[in-house]
């Protein structure tokens, strides 16, 4: 792991911000239909955006606007996430751990999470989400200790549902597959308030792996690129990183749909 130096990552936060503010300042106007002025409108980076995903009005992905939405999400693979399968396989969840996953999709990784843990549950800020992972853990017979719930990441774990179990919202294993460099793209949002809310969902000795966007994929097909010193700064010191390393993204047919050899590049973080 190649760390940035503690002095740099003050000056590298304050210099994101500052790149940030100039890239939402000078961006093209030019929108798609779907997203009037969406760009700088904070509840559509955190929220619409998604809803217009699942309704169908963010549809430059579908063939013709036409395809069946839930079976054409960008990112959707319809597997559990490679990367949580080999972490799992490896035996580095602990026994009888508490998980959650942050934007739960279809649930293919909460139903994983449950098989391998006490309890599991998904959020996701996404309706069609929720009832798709629920169904998905009903059918896979775990819906006796697994859930999924409809919730905004950004008000974790402050303002919750009551979870079935009965239990704090302070997780064992948090996995994050594509939310987190979504949600630092919020206009307006303090990488501090996105760092207590992934700190705040841990025990303590708890782990968080995470998958983001690569800065050093060369083109823009999806996910949002950072690069490895904006992924080690995340969370501010509030969190630690133990490793850092480049990855591939699963195969979706939205990337397939691209012509390229690979699925895109990406930075796989445990934390």
């Amino acid at each position: 792991l190649k760390r940035c130096p503690p002095a740099t990552i003050a000056p590298l936060l304050a210099r994101l911000r500052k790149q940030r503010s100039m890239a939402e300042t000078a961006a093209p106007s030019a929108a798609p239909s779907s997203a009037p002025a969406a760009k700088d409108d904070p509840m559509w980076q955190r929220r619409d955006k998604w809803m217009a995903f699942y309704d169908g009005k963010l549809n430059s992905h579908l063939d013709g606007g036409t395809a069946d939405v839930a079976e054409n999400l960008p990112w959707r693979s319809f597997a559990a996430t490679s990367q949580l399968e080999a972490f799992v396989a490896a035996g580095r969840l602990p026994p009888k751990c508490r998980c959650l996953e942050l934007g739960c999709g279809h649930g293919e990784n909460t139903v994983l999470l449950a098989q391998n843990s006490a309890f599991a549950v998904g959020v996701d800020i996404a309706p069609a989400s929720v009832e798709a992972t629920n169904e998905a853990l009903k059918v896979a017979g775990l819906a006796d200790r697994a859930q999924a719930l409809q919730a905004d990441i950004l008000d974790l774990p402050q303002v919750v549902p009551a979870l079935m179990d009965g239990k704090p919202w302070e997780f064992d294993f948090v996995f994050d597959c594509q939310c987190f460099h979504c949600l630092r793209m919020i206009p307006g949002l303090e990488p501090s308030a996105l760092a207590d809310v992934y700190s705040g969902l841990l025990k303590p000795g708890g782990r968080l792996l995470l998958l983001t966007g690569s800065s050093e994929e060369p083109t823009y097909r999806g996910p949002e690129r950072l690069s490895r010193c904006e992924v080690f700064a995340a969370f501010g010191g509030k969190l630690v990183c133990e490793e850092l390393t480049s990855t591939q993204f699963d195969w979706t047919p939205t990337y397939r749909k691209q012509g390229l050899p690979d699925p895109p590049l990406g930075w796989l973080s445990v934390w």
